[in-house]
């Protein structure tokens, strides 16, 4: 590898070609590897960069994630200085082939996690999430044997989160499109578990959607269809929601086929946080699926297969349960749904309504918690901050928690959260320099570079590559980038570390389409400390924008 400059590709790739192009205009030379030329080269590109798709460049060892961040970085005149101030090109020929191959192998975590079950708890406050499920699914769903591990989480995800977000997002969208726009956010994530469950919960209903999306956005969609060019407008309002692309001409594009609404009686704005609210339901499910890398139940797997030609890929299918682990009789007594979500509302309510325990709590009210709709606001409160704080229910810290929720909007460019989770980490560690520090260079640990080594202990290092991991779409956990995770936390500490993953992905999703400003607390902090908000420099720092770490 002569080239500082390394690009990994493969052919008809039109990403790849963007990326050469990119670079073609910028006057830089490099040196190319096709993936698809030998398992070594496909192997490495993994092994290098944490990622399974191509482009992936390396400026030296500066990793460079794709074809979007190489066009951003050279729009931004960045890219040039960044390749010059690069020392060598990047160092593999020591790696033999089978450290290369061990390396890059996809580890799927449920592998390593032990199941818990909870579809014959003792807890009488789980037993309505039980029998919610047996009426929505007819089962208790695969991802549930690993989150319940969590049972606050758990708990907490059902009632303050989902029944509220999929309930109101149902309500105002109606059945068809909040299938279309959660299978749309799921597709752009790459996430085959909740695909096959968007297109498999309301049988024959559900199997066509796919199909009916892109008619619809090929302006073809069929008379009587619910999917008509609005309907495909928000369904990739979903999906850029996930890759945090919502751009003013999408939000265009949605209110200008607002009169040809085929199936929602709501206006426009209403569809628009409808959306939000599946979206932000799957940013929790994709991301907490996809790190667990949790089996599909076979006869929704194979439903989906035959009728939507959506494959189980990394996940795989469980035969053994299918759908009958909800098939005996379920305990009637316990808490209702309702008397749950009163429970959590009363908690925000008790300290005087959602603005005055987010400050208690976090010190500020975040403009996406202001922005979430209003009669789900305390739920969402509770939920945030019981999942976030510290709590006698995770072994987490909370600083740790924020700053791997800051490492993941670093990953996807959501500035807004990265600046937010950055003030929010540094007051759960008590605001002195060491943590404004480790708030700087959350990233750089994350990515194993020099200026986050001290900063961090192994263990914390490995939770923020997790966190880094969530970040990408499609989600994999590589060998060399996983095993730190699995080697320093437990199995029950994992499945924390992905929820609380989880967690940044739902505010991510809902905080793309709902658009929040920064709060007047976050830029003080910002400035007081000289940190940037600009993710794409917080990934890809010039040498004069380095700080030296602090122990």
């Amino acid at each position: 590898m002569a080239e500082k400059l390394q690009l990994f590709t493969k052919p008809d790739c039109r990403f790849c070609v963007a990326a050469k192009e990119t670079l073609s205009r910028a006057g830089l030379g490099f040196g190319e590897h096709d993936v698809s030329a030998s398992p070594r080269t496909a192997n490495l590109s993994v092994y290098l960069s944490g990622v399974s798709t191509v482009p992936q460049a390396f400026a030296g060892e500066m990793h460079i994630n794709g074809s979007q961040d190489l066009v951003a970085l050279n729009a931004a005149g960045r890219l040039v200085p960044l390749v010059a101030a690069a020392t060598a090109a990047i160092d593999t020929d020591h790696l033999s082939d089978e450290t290369i191959a061990h390396g890059a192998e996809d580890i799927v975590l449920k592998d390593y996690i032990p199941e818990s079950d909870g579809t014959r708890s003792d807890d009488p406050e789980q037993w309505a999430i039980l029998r919610f499920y047996k009426d929505f699914f007819g089962f208790w769903p695969n991802c549930f044997y690993f989150q319940h591990h969590w049972p606050e989480s758990y708990k907490l995800f059902v009632y303050a989160h989902n029944v509220g977000a999929i309930g109101m997002g149902q309500k105002i969208l109606g059945e068809p499109v909040m299938m279309a726009t959660g299978f749309s956010t799921s597709e752009a994530s790459g996430c085959n578990y909740c695909q096959v469950h968007m297109t498999s919960a309301a049988g024959e209903k559900s199997l066509g959607i796919p199909k009916l999306i892109e008619a619809a956005r090929q302006g073809q969609a069929p008379e009587g269809s619910p999917i008509g060019p609005f309907e495909a407008a928000l369904a990739d309002l979903a999906a850029a929601s996930t890759t945090n692309t919502v751009s003013d001409e999408l939000l265009a594009r949605v209110r200008a086929n607002a009169s040809r609404k085929r199936i929602s009686h709501e206006d426009v704005e209403a569809n628009i946080t409808g959306t939000a609210m599946i979206a932000s339901a799957f940013g929790f499910l994709n991301t907490f699926n996809d790190l667990t890398g949790v089996d599909i139940e076979a006869h929704w797997a194979r439903q989906s297969e035959q009728s939507a030609g959506i494959e189980a890929g990394r996940h795989g299918v469980s035969e053994a349960r299918t759908a009958t682990n909800l098939d005996h009789d379920l305990p009637q007594g316990g808490p209702s749904v309702e008397a749950m979500v009163a429970k959590y509302e009363a908690i925000v309510g008790e300290a005087g309504g959602a603005e005055a325990y987010a400050r208690r709590e976090l010190g500020l009210l975040p403009d996406w918690m202001h922005l979430w709709p209003e009669h789900l606001r305390a739920r969402h409160a509770v939920f945030y901050v019981e999942m976030m704080q510290d709590r006698p229910h995770s072994p987490v810290p909370s600083e740790l928690k924020h700053l791997m929720a800051r490492v993941s909007a670093i990953a996807r460019g959501h500035d807004y959260l990265a600046a937010v989770e950055g003030l929010l980490a540094c007051r759960a560690a008590g605001s002195d320099q060491r943590a404004v520090e480790r708030a700087r260079h959350c990233f750089d640990a994350a990515k194993s570079r020099p200026e986050g080594q001290a900063l961090f202990t192994e263990k914390e290092r490995a939770a923020l590559t997790v966190a880094w991991l969530s970040g990408q779409a499609p989600i994999t956990t590589p060998r060399r980038c996983i095993q730190p995770a699995i080697v320093h936390w437990t199995p029950v500490e994992l499945i924390h570390l992905f929820t609380v993953c989880g967690v940044a992905g739902l505010v991510q999703r809902f905080s793309a389409i709902a658009r929040p400003k920064i709060e007047a607390e976050v830029r003080d902090f910002l400035e007081q400390h000289e940190l940037t908000a600009d993710t794409l420099a917080l990934r890809y720092p010039l040498p004069e924008e380095r700080h030296g770490a602090a122990t």
